[in-house]
């Protein structure tokens, strides 16, 4: 079933292109678009939560124009949300539905097709937490991540499940185009703003952890320059595998000359620069005798547990304090286990010992 509510696609051969562009031009104008684009790569508006785009403006980044063209939260939400052979989960008390409309245009000059979809936009607040799109082909029309060619243009819904309470409500749009990473905001609420703690200017990194020889030690706050970060508890071997195992229907043990290692961390994100980041048990692992990454299968943890397992997209100021699951190798009397949220070996990587 095609999910898009208005989709105009043309492939254009390169050579024709520059004279079919008036063309292109007649087509999208059908689509009603707010007066004036700007472009936050060349003004402030729109590079920080501090200010960003106002609901109805249509901004553009390489490839692309978005415009967030209609916002509803709790009993709006909810009403576009059901349908008469659909109806919303009932969310826990503290927690609301809310909703985006999103214009997107690519605008790419070749002939290729480009895609844009949820996993590149949020929705977040005064939280420092990204809550991303919960439902699947619902409600519609939904926004889609999609191939789109030269002047083709969609508009859908995004959903998020948010507290109750979240403020200072906006989009994140986080695309990369040509290795460049693009981070907009754009606001959903008149007057919605958040801005760094002044502190973040002034961090320093420490020496903590900088060298796998001389890990962390629980207890003391390791300072990178993105993250701050401290081991607070560790469970391992048998007491580990049946905490993973309970209620688990996706439990497996450990592969042979392996154990599992659990460890509970606090977390708080102070990167200067206004951007995402992920962190979940994917930014952890062991070391082996040589120094080495001990690798391992990929473990599940239980979906319903007591625990805070960390599996969360954030953005500067967020503290989170959970658990990860870890592979390490059998019978380890002092484990070593590696932060390394940067995904290579990267100024942000750190060395932790669990005891």
């Amino acid at each position: 079933m095609d999910k898009r509510l208005c989709s105009l696609r043309t492939l254009f051969p390169l050579a024709a292109f520059l004279f079919l562009i008036p063309l292109a031009c007649t087509i999208t104008s059908t689509l009603p678009t707010a007066q004036g684009v700007t472009n936050p790569a060349s003004t402030a508006q729109g590079s920080t939560r501090k200010n960003p785009v106002p609901l109805g403006t249509l901004i553009s980044i390489p490839g692309w124009d978005i415009e967030v063209r209609e916002f509803v939260r709790g009993e709006a939400a909810l009403n576009i949300i059901d349908s008469a052979d659909r109806q919303a989960e009932t969310l826990p008390q503290g927690q609301e539905y809310a909703l985006a409309k999103i214009f997107l245009r690519s605008t790419s000059l070749d002939a290729d097709p480009h895609s844009l979809g949820i996993s590149e936009l949020f929705i977040t607040g005064s939280k420092n937490v990204l809550y991303g799109d919960t439902m699947d082909s619902w409600p519609q029309p939904e926004f889609l991540f999609e191939d789109m060619y030269t002047a083709e243009a969609v508009e859908g819904w995004i959903d998020a499940v948010i507290p109750t309470n979240e403020q200072n409500l906006m989009v994140v749009l986080d695309a990369y185009e040509n290795d460049d990473r693009y981070t907009r905001f754009l606001a959903l609420e008149k007057g919605a703003s958040v801005s760094l703690p002044a502190e973040f200017s002034n961090l320093k990194p420490n020496e903590l952890g900088m060298n796998s020889d001389n890990p962390a030690a629980p207890g003391l706050q390791v300072i990178s320059p993105a993250w701050e970060i401290t081991v607070l508890n560790s469970i391992q071997g048998q007491e580990a595998e049946t905490i993973l195992g309970k209620d688990n229907s996706n439990y497996t043990p450990p592969g042979e000359g392996f154990e599992y290692l659990l460890l509970q961390v606090s977390l708080r994100y102070i990167n200067p620069d206004d951007v995402p980041a992920w962190v979940g048990p994917g930014e952890f692992y062991a070391l082996d005798e040589s120094g080495s990454r001990s690798q391992g299968d990929w473990i599940y943890t239980p979906t319903q547990s007591d625990r805070v397992w960390l599996s969360e997209t954030v953005l500067p100021g967020a503290e989170l304090e959970g658990w990860v699951a870890v592979t390490i190798p059998a019978g380890t009397g002092r484990p070593v286990i590696a932060f390394n949220p940067d995904g290579r070996m990267g100024e942000n990587l750190r060395y932790l010992a669990v005891r």
